[in-house]
């Protein structure tokens, strides 16, 4: 019950949904240009151990002079160190600095709004072109970490602790999986180059300006919450609490019943006597006084 709790929180508050979509959104784009990453990358250097080697026994490549000697391998780990890199400079220069003088409505948009022009550009603008795909993810990639996901998390800052601890799971664990999960069905329907660009480019640029429409509206309520000092799912923490103050009336009644049941009604006579002859005893002894 508690765990289909935090799925009913999230269809009950608006601004829940608005932290879903703009958790979970932003996947199945980034998958489906990864995915176009990976594939042209692949068709470029090739798997072996340089282009240069394969060149003689292929006719099909489509590297050019500057690309002799690079592996896809070699191509990939240079896509890895550029995200932390960018990672790491944006999470300790940028984060805190946009956070500090824009607010989190302002930071939130950030990487919605590249991610949106990226989309465009990538599956629009700049077909196919491997060098942009590469430039656009890194950048992309490194703002998700270092920007997008800790604005997520402060997104939680006007929340119920029982939103914290039963929706968040279904928000960034769930949702995310399935987000993409999505972007890997694209992906394997598509099964190549020509078939992303045709059937990946309309969900990748929907969602992501959905994405952005999401956080331009949840940064609104997030200002609205923090000066108004509402609490996103406060009542379901005092249902709770009425719930379990109405069990423990029911069961204290329950257990007065049950001794009520079980008394021995020699033991009523007895102490009822007893206290007729304490107050006869005691009026006595006025009279004497």
């Amino acid at each position: 019950d508690d765990l289909l709790g935090g799925l009913r929180m999230i269809f009950r508050y608006e601004y829940l949904k608005l932290v879903l979509a703009a958790s979970v959104l932003y996947e199945i784009a980034l998958t489906c240009m990864h995915y176009e990453l990976n594939l042209i990358g692949l068709d470029r250097f090739g798997v072996g151990i340089s282009i240069k080697d394969e060149s003689e026994h292929s006719t099909t490549s489509t590297k050019s002079d500057s690309d002799e000697g690079i592996t896809y391998i070699q191509f990939m780990g240079w896509y890895g160190q550029t995200v932390n890199i960018l990672s790491l400079f944006l999470s300790f220069y940028a984060f805190p600095r946009l956070i500090k003088n824009y607010g989190l409505r302002t930071t939130i948009r950030i990487f919605p709004t590249v991610l949106l022009l990226v989309t465009i550009c990538a599956f629009v603008m700049f077909e196919r072109n491997l060098y942009f795909l590469f430039i656009s993810l890194s950048i992309c990639k490194a703002l998700t970490y270092s920007v997008h996901d800790p604005s997520e998390e402060v997104l939680y800052m006007p929340t119920s602790d029982a939103v914290k601890f039963k929706a968040k799971f279904w928000i960034d664990v769930v949702g995310q999986r399935i987000a993409k999960a999505i972007g890997s069905v694209i992906n394997n329907y598509a099964g190549s180059v020509d078939g992303i660009l045709k059937y990946g480019s309309l969900p990748s640029i929907v969602t992501a300006l959905i994405l952005w429409l999401a956080c331009y509206q949840v940064g609104i309520q997030f200002d609205g919450l923090i000066k108004s000092g509402d609490v996103v799912g406060e009542d379901e923490v005092a249902s709770e609490c009425n719930e379990i103050e109405m069990s423990e009336q029911l069961r204290g009644d329950d257990d007065s019943d049950e001794s009520d049941l079980f008394r021995d009604p020699e033991e009523d006579v007895v102490l009822t006597k007893f206290g007729k002859a304490n107050r006869s005893e005691s009026g006595s002894e006025h009279v004497l006084l």
